[in-house]
């Protein structure tokens, strides 16, 4: 599964924990709590993907118990029946995406909610009956440095389960992390939710914009959109 192709871990909170805790304590919450986001649901319930990218809408279904390479069925293109062609290609990428989630897998390489936030940096903005919601530094490396510190970060926890309800990562104003590089905007939000009653946490939908100019020439201004839908289990 991307995200673009990521898989996620989650967050799964004691419901008996005191309301007031402090940031180190949140931490260990958020290692302690990794379990609620079923990574391998895939395994066992078919969807609906439907995907906007480059203002182009794909819809098709996934059915894990249909044999491997008959799995994936290319519903709709822009509203239309796709031709053979466009079916062979997006047959082609979910290969692809496969052997990349698994490779990744192997090498365990695949990042989960608790790296996605820089240690001991979760803060709780609000707490109701309902969730808790937090601002947290969003984890980064030498290359990302000078990227993330324009990023505004917050993680809403739905207490119900409990479970990540969403992550949201936005910058706060345009920037330039390098020479001749300006990046007007840029917004990433993931949501989980159960995929139905009584059923795993599973992602629900992926939004990723993103807005860049360089060098006043060559420019980036993309909107990446992609959602999961329809939720039937087919395990045993």
């Amino acid at each position: 599964m991307r995200i673009h192709h990521c898989a996620f871990g989650t967050l799964v909170i004691a419901c008996s924990l005191p309301l007031q805790v402090g940031a180190g304590e949140y931490s260990a919450l958020l290692r302690e709590a990794a379990l609620a986001l079923d990574n391998d649901f895939a395994d066992q319930w078919a969807f609906t993907e439907t995907s906007i990218e480059s203002e182009l809408t794909t819809v098709a279904r996934f059915n894990p118990a249909n044999p491997k390479d008959e799995r994936w069925h290319l519903l709709t293109i822009d509203g239309r029946s796709p031709t053979g062609e466009e079916i062979a290609d997006f047959i082609e990428d979910k290969e692809e995406e496969s052997s990349g989630s698994a490779d990744k897998e192997e090498d365990g390489s695949d990042n989960d909610v608790e790296e996605m936030v820089e240690p001991d940096s979760l803060r709780l903005i609000e707490e109701t009956d309902d969730h808790w919601l937090f601002s947290f530094d969003p984890s980064e490396d030498d290359d990302e440095e000078k990227f993330l510190k324009f990023v505004d970060a917050t993680l809403k926890i739905a207490k119900n389960g409990p479970y990540i309800e969403y992550i949201h990562m936005q910058s706060n104003k345009p920037f330039r992390p390098q020479f001749g590089v300006k990046v007007n905007e840029f917004v990433t939000r993931l949501l989980f939710g159960p995929a139905a009653s009584g059923g795993p946490i599973v992602p629900l939908s992926i939004d990723i914009r993103i807005k860049v100019r360089a060098f006043l020439v060559a420019g980036v201004d993309e909107t990446y959109s992609i959602s999961f839908s329809d939720y039937e289990f087919v395990g045993d």
